[in-house]
């Protein structure tokens, strides 16, 4: 193989530019090659299919078809063998970026480098770790809600007022200048209990259907508030068309040993009950101080790092998201053109908003595998095997159906590396707090990434 003419240049954000001079005659040959091809897929008249000689193929196609081809093809050669004679180690395919056609043709490919990340002073972040504390009050709420579950609902023939609870068929269309309907709610059956201070569906609405009667039905306005958090709806009318189904009184239980009972038969006292909902509200408390505080870790810890990345990774990163956005409306019965048209947001609105939110992830990612080779950190197969177990028995019936899945390659690897994840977010959160945690010695664990040689043609020649 002949010695290419290579020059490069590094770029910004883990990119470098390659350049490479080609002797013309390996142009005339790729074009040669190409206008063969095209001779087998087209019916030039006079010739059988792949038999009509290369001017005539010109003169039929084209001379820019037949080179937009030659290029292509010779892109994909010139690129491969760049890289070898370059020793340039790719993180993802490149992309041929320029085409100069001139008496020796050159062409400028841009390929993305693997990820740096520096994690500069990351011992010294310290952030603070508050004491969990529950107040007599929350307990005092938690024990409301709990009597507002089991609160004992009687048919009643009289007008719904306050305290009730009425089931309805509500339509809601914001009034607005769309030639289309804006349905803002259209719920079947749907109880809804008449609190003078609630604001669902919004401000004043129960004050609306209070006193309605069962098979009553009522058309009326409300305007939402121009201070209103949604701003396409701040200032806007809806107009309402409600039919009452059902009306129910609602009494709450007292609070004594036999609600306790009633809640569950483990509590035999109110006390037994208020312990437990009091150790309930800790632990979910918790796990919201150990989120907030490992995500305030993560920022700290960002901020003394230094990374850079090709901008393929956040390319990706946004269509990650923008998949499990998909995912998520789907199981609303929604599509992504019916949430940007919901949001007034074009798809490029939406991609652009989610960028600050893609470059975080990626980052926090980045830094985290960065400290895993660091630290050294690692799981053994007891730790993997134990995350399966404990995994498996929340689903129940179908524990053994996932504990397969679990345990096999692909599945275990996930597991794998989520436990690795897990524990050096502990190591971080533990630095931050001044602590020091035992982590087991071992090898560097390391993410393979599989360097592809392909390149994609973004431009043509000029």
């Amino acid at each position: 193989m002949d010695q290419l003419k290579i020059s490069t240049n590094e770029l910004e954000d883990c990119e470098v530019e390659m350049t490479v001079e080609l002797e013309s005659g390996r142009l005339t040959a790729a074009k040669n090659a190409a206008a063969r091809k095209l001779a087998r897929r087209i019916n030039i008249p006079g010739f059988r299919k792949g038999k009509a000689p290369y001017s005539v193929i010109l003169q039929h196609v084209g001379d820019e078809t037949v080179t937009e081809n030659a290029i292509e093809e010779l892109g994909q050669q010139v690129y491969k063998e760049a890289l070898e004679q370059s020793e340039i180690d790719p993180f993802a395919p490149g992309n041929l970026v320029d085409v100069k056609l001139e008496e020796d043709p050159v062409l400028t490919f841009k390929v993305p480098l693997p990820p740096k990340v520096d994690l500069g002073e990351y011992s010294s972040v310290r952030v603070p770790y508050e004491a969990i504390e529950i107040s007599d009050e929350a307990v005092s709420e938690s024990m409301e809600h709990l009597r507002a579950e089991h609160a004992l609902l009687e048919p009643i023939d009289r007008p719904a007022q306050f305290g009730d609870v009425i089931t309805i068929d509500a339509r809601g269309i914001l009034d607005d200048d769309n030639e289309e309907e804006n349905i803002l709610v259209d719920e079947t059956d749907f109880d809804i209990l008449l609190d003078s201070e609630s604001e669902w569906p919004m401000a004043g609405f129960v004050q609306e259907v209070e006193g309605m009667i069962i098979d009553d039905s009522r058309d009326f306005e409300i305007k939402f508030s121009t201070k209103y958090d949604n701003e396409q709806l701040a200032g806007k009318n809806v107009l309402w068309n409600v039919t009452c189904k059902s009306a129910k009184s609602r009494t709450l239980p007292e609070l004594n040993d036999n609600f306790a009972a009633l809640v569950s038969e483990e509590y035999k006292t109110l006390l037994d009950l208020r312990i437990a909902v009091r150790k309930q509200l800790e632990h979910s408390a918790t796990l919201q101080q150990d989120r907030e505080h490992r995500n305030a870790v993560i920022e700290e810890v960002l901020k003394k790092c230094t990374i850079s990345y090709p901008s393929i990774m956040i390319q990706e990163r946004i269509q990650e998201l923008v998949k499990d956005q998909d995912r998520r409306l789907k199981s609303q019965g929604l599509t992504l053109e019916d949430y940007l048209k919901i949001e007034d947001q074009t798809e490029e609105e939406y991609i652009a908003a989610l960028e600050p939110e893609a470059a975080k992830q990626l980052q926090s990612s980045l830094m985290l595998s960065e400290l895993v080779k660091v630290e050294k950190i690692e799981v053994d197969d007891d730790e993997i095997n134990e995350a399966i177990e404990k995994t498996s028995l929340q689903f129940g019936e179908s524990a053994e159906k996932i504990r397969e899945m679990l345990r096999k390659d692909s599945g275990r690897r996930s597991l794998e590396l989520d436990l690795i994840s897990d524990k050096a977010l502990n190591k971080l959160q533990a630095i931050a707090k001044g602590e020091t945690i035992e982590l087991a010695e071992s090898d560097t664990v390391t993410q393979k990434h599989s360097h592809s040689a392909t390149v994609e043609t973004d431009q043509q020649d000029e």
